[in-house]
């Protein structure tokens, strides 16, 4: 079982040219959506309220924008930040290999674009305290569609594909960007990026490490149990996320 301090690692290197203008100059994880409160502040307010004491984030894009809002953040949790200086030429694959001196057994991987109900992370620290396994936090109630981060999962729910390519008809949720990975699973991820990296596949998400090495990872899907979220990738995207934000937000008043 977890017995350290909760962890996580937040990755905020991307360049998000779908928003187009709003995120010319802006990490998108920057926008305000309620009532000025940007994207991380809310995160991390939910990360606090849910105990985590440590949080990295891996900034690209913009990276100034939340470098200087981490200096002048006065925070609960210990608040670093680690630039990923080829965030231009390299997809989240390489932001996530940049964790490697920070990931532990006690370490949530989480996209920034997230806005998500506070019950996802306190279902995600839960099983980070209580249980030794890798896993996945997945929406398996919402319809999917060719952009979702598809997964496949066998009797025991243990996931055997992530991959937006995959079937929707025959897959059971969709992946929705908080991760665990246990102490045993951990070298076996990194080796597989690296190896993905090495080969030139700098392109791909740090998803497709981990569907590349499924038959050696032991990965278990945890339903979101239809705590309302959302990523943000597109202009309609974030109208849904301000929609959830405003309809929560007394869990993240502190």
């Amino acid at each position: 079982m977890a017995a350290g301090l909760l962890k996580c690692a937040i990755l905020a290197a991307g360049m998000s040219s779908r928003l187009g203008p709003l995120t010319e100059h802006l990490p998108k994880s920057c926008l305000a959506i309620d009532e000025g409160v940007t994207m991380l502040e809310r995160n991390l307010r939910i990360l606090e309220l849910c105990g985590f004491e440590e949080v990295l984030i891996v900034t690209g894009h913009a990276g100034h924008a939340i470098e200087d809002f981490v200096e002048q953040r006065a925070s609960q949790t210990r608040l670093t930040t680690l630039h990923n200086s080829d965030y231009s030429v390299m997809n989240n694959i390489y932001t996530c290999y940049l964790l490697r001196d920070f990931l532990d057994e006690d370490t949530l991987i989480m996209n920034s674009d997230l806005v998500i109900g506070k019950g996802i992370v306190e279902l995600a620290a839960e099983m980070v305290r209580t249980s030794d396994e890798s896993f996945m936090m997945v929406d398996d109630r919402n319809p999917l569609d060719e952009e979702s981060m598809k997964v496949h999962v066998d009797m025991d729910m243990l996931i055997t594909r992530v991959n937006k390519s995959l079937e929707i008809e025959k897959s059971h949720g969709e992946y929705i960007g908080i991760l665990r990975l246990s102490k045993s699973d951990i070298p076996i991820f990194l080796e597989s990026t690296e190896g993905l990296l090495e080969a030139g596949e700098t392109g791909l998400y740090y998803e497709d490490a981990i569907d590349r090495s499924s038959d050696k990872l032991t990965v278990r899907s945890v339903s979101t149990e239809g705590v309302p979220w959302t990523e943000v990738d597109t202009l309609a995207d974030l109208n849904t996320a301000r929609g959830i934000a405003k309809s929560l937000k007394s869990e993240i008043i502190t």
